[in-house]
C-alpha cells in the first residue's frame, strides 16, 4: 500500500512539474537587451579606430595589445549580462579596422550558440544572438539598406517573433518606415522587438498608442540611449531615447535599463529588460 501512494506521490509530482515548465500554463521570462555597437568605433564604420596609434604610430605590438584590450572588455561587459537574447544594429564583420579579429567568432560565440545575421551592409548590419533556436529566418527591408531581421521563436504552442531592426533617419525614409513596422507588427498575436528607431520621443509613443508595449517611454520612463550632443555626457533631454525594446500586448516589460558600458557611450547606449511572456 505504502509503495503505491509513494507512486501516485511521484506521478503528481511528475505532472505538476511538467506543467510548470510549460509556456502555455505560467509565465516565462527572458533577459534581453538591444544595442547599436557603432561598428565598435564611437559610430564610424569600419571596426575599432587603434587610438594607441596616436602614443605608439610605429609600435605595432602596442596597437595589437590596445585592440586585444579593448575586445576583451567587449567580450567581458556581453558575458556580464547573460542576456537570453542579445540583439545588435551596426554590426561589424571585423572586430578593428585592421580585420585582425572576426567579432561574431571573438564576442559572440563564446556565449552563443546561435548567432543568426542579416545582409551586411557599409553602416546596417542587424543581428541576434542567443541560445535559443529561431525558425522561419527572413528580412524585411523598410528603406534602402534598412531592413528588420525576423525569426520564429517556439515556446509551448506559442510562436514569439523575434526581430532586430534599424529605422532610417532620414527625412525621405523615416516616417515610412516607422508607419511600416508598426503595420508589420500588428500581424503577430506575440513578438519581441528590438532596435535602433532614430524616433522622435513622440514618435516613439505611437508604438504604445499601437497597443504595444515599449521599454524606453513606457511604465518606467525614459532612458537615454543616444549622445545628440557628445558633450553632454548621455544626460537625458528630448528625443535622446531612439533605442527600443517593443513587445506585443500579451509581453510585459520590466526592470529597464541603459547601462553605460565604457564600450561606446558616445554613440549610444544599450537597453536592457526583463520581459514576462503571458498569455
Amino acid at each position: 500500500m505504502k509503495s503505491k501512494i509513494a507512486f501516485t506521490l511521484l506521478g503528481i509530482l511528475f505532472m505538476v512539474n511538467t506543467m510548470a515548465q510549460s509556456a502555455d500554463n505560467a509565465p516565462l521570462k527572458l533577459r534581453v537587451g538591444t544595442y547599436n555597437v557603432g561598428h565598435f568605433n564611437q559610430g564610424m564604420k569600419g571596426g575599432l579606430e587603434v587610438r594607441g596609434k596616436n602614443y605608439y604610430p610605429d609600435k605595432k605590438d602596442v596597437t595589437e595589445k590596445y585592440i586585444f584590450k579593448e575586445l576583451l572588455n567587449w567580450k567581458k561587459w556581453i558575458g556580464e549580462q547573460s542576456l537570453d537574447f542579445f540583439c545588435v544594429q551596426e554590426w561589424n564583420k571585423y572586430f578593428d579596422q585592421d580585420s585582425t579579429f572576426i567579432a561574431e567568432n571573438e564576442l559572440l560565440k563564446p556565449y552563443y550558440n546561435n548567432v543568426y545575421f542579416g545582409d551586411e551592409h557599409t553602416w546596417i548590419y542587424n543581428g541576434i544572438a542567443t541560445n535559443y533556436h529561431l525558425y522561419n529566418l527572413r528580412q524585411k527591408y523598410w528603406f534602402q539598406d534598412y531592413y528588420a531581421l525576423m525569426g520564429d521563436l517556439k515556446i509551448g504552442g506559442k510562436t514569439v517573433l523575434i526581430i532586430s531592426t534599424h529605422i532610417p533617419w532620414s527625412a525621405d525614409g523615416h516616417k515610412p518606415a516607422l508607419d511600416s513596422i508598426i503595420a508589420e507588427l500588428k500581424k503577430y498575436e506575440y513578438f519581441i522587438c528590438f532596435g535602433d528607431t532614430n524616433a522622435l520621443d513622440e514618435e516613439i509613443l505611437s508604438f504604445k498608442n499601437a497597443g504595444f508595449n515599449i521599454a524606453n517611454g513606457g511604465g518606467q520612463g525614459w532612458f537615454t540611449t543616444s549622445a545628440t550632443v557628445l558633450l553632454d555626457r548621455m544626460k537625458d533631454g528630448p528625443n535622446r531615447h531612439i533605442d527600443n525594446i517593443i513587445t506585443s500586448r500579451n509581453i510585459k516589460i520590466m526592470n529597464v535599463s541603459a547601462p553605460h558600458t565604457g564600450l561606446n557611450d558616445l554613440d549610444h547606449l544599450p537597453l536592457v529588460a526583463d520581459v514576462i511572456i503571458t498569455r
